[in-house]
């Protein structure tokens, strides 16, 4: 990703120089996503805002829907999700004027997302089955199975927990279909959670380990330290000793530090130090509160 970054930023430079301003829209979108997956969110989001405004500007109906759908992506993470909804919204209607189905069902998909995050879980529900939908239809089996794992997520959270089984089921079999071994590491976390509200613990705790050894095979530090977390939590239910669930904790703070991400590692270690007290005044295993399952959008 950082490789990524240079180049985009290589191209935006080059663009610029030439005056090709549709061109430049296309390289600060691209630079948007680099930043993304670096997870430099402040500036992912200025980069997919100057692309909006240049697209505008050129008329470019098509590229300014995916400058909104992108933008909205970024705003979720930033946790702005009114501000998502419009922009996904938004992204929405004008990928349907255009005639693009496939970046229509990006759009619902990503809508479906923010909507969960501000819980409105049938919205959410509506708008992940119809992404499902129209995945299916233009034959998108990879961006298919990451609308089953997002409407899994959504189904948990209606704690309809057979229909989420079910969805990240199919998600982590279609993810193996098409050798995707990053995002099946994230639906065998959300399966694992699915588990977990079943009171099924001890494939919650398979599930788990499976998802963080992916994780970490994979180097995404900050994926790996929601999972660690989340196994955690799964170990607590399962009534593990207290010091396999520090460990834990322990190996989500590590994970969140090399992901840089300082706020959620001091959260995870805040955990494994009262797992610690916990262990010294007493051989009880207290449950600890469970974390928002990772989910990957389109």
């Amino acid at each position: 990703f950082d490789d990524a970054h240079h180049a985009h930023k290589t191209a935006l430079d080059l663009y610029q120089q030439t005056g090709d301003t549709h061109s430049e829209a296309s390289a600060w979108n691209n630079l948007g996503n680099a930043y993304g997956e670096l997870r430099r969110f402040d500036d992912a989001h200025h980069a997919h805002k100057t692309a909006l405004d240049l697209h505008q500007q050129t008329g470019d109906t098509h590229s300014e829907a995916t400058a909104w759908n992108n933008l909205g992506g970024v705003l979720k993470e930033l946790r702005r999700f009114d501000d998502a909804h419009h922009a996904l919204k938004t992204a929405l209607d004008l990928y349907q004027q255009t005639g693009d189905t496939h970046g229509e069902a990006s759009a619902w998909n990503n809508l479906g997302t923010a909507l969960k995050e501000l819980r409105r879980f049938e919205d959410s529900h509506h708008a992940l089955k119809t992404a499902l939908d129209l995945y299916q239809q233009t034959g998108d089996t990879h961006s298919e199975a990451t609308a089953w794992n997002n409407l899994g997520t959504t189904l948990k959270e209606l704690r309809r927990f057979d229909d989420a089984h079910h969805a990240h089921k199919t998600a982590l079999d279609l993810y193996q279909q098409t050798g995707d071994t990053h995002s099946e590491a994230t639906a065998w976390n959300n399966l694992g959670t699915v588990y977990r509200g079943m009171g099924r613990v001890d494939e919650a705790v398979v599930a788990g380990k499976q998802a963080v050894a992916m994780l970490a095979a994979a180097r995404d530090w900050f994926l790996a330290g929601e999972a660690w977390g989340e196994l955690a939590t799964t170990l607590t239910a399962a009534g593990a000793d207290t010091a396999q669930v520090r460990e834990a904790w322990e190996q989500s703070a590590q994970a969140y530090t090399q992901a840089g991400a300082d706020e959620e590692a001091a959260a995870s270690r805040k955990h494994a130090n009262s797992m610690e007290t916990t262990e010294t005044q007493s051989p009880a295993v207290t449950d600890l509160p469970e974390k928002d399952a990772a989910s990957d959008s389109g």
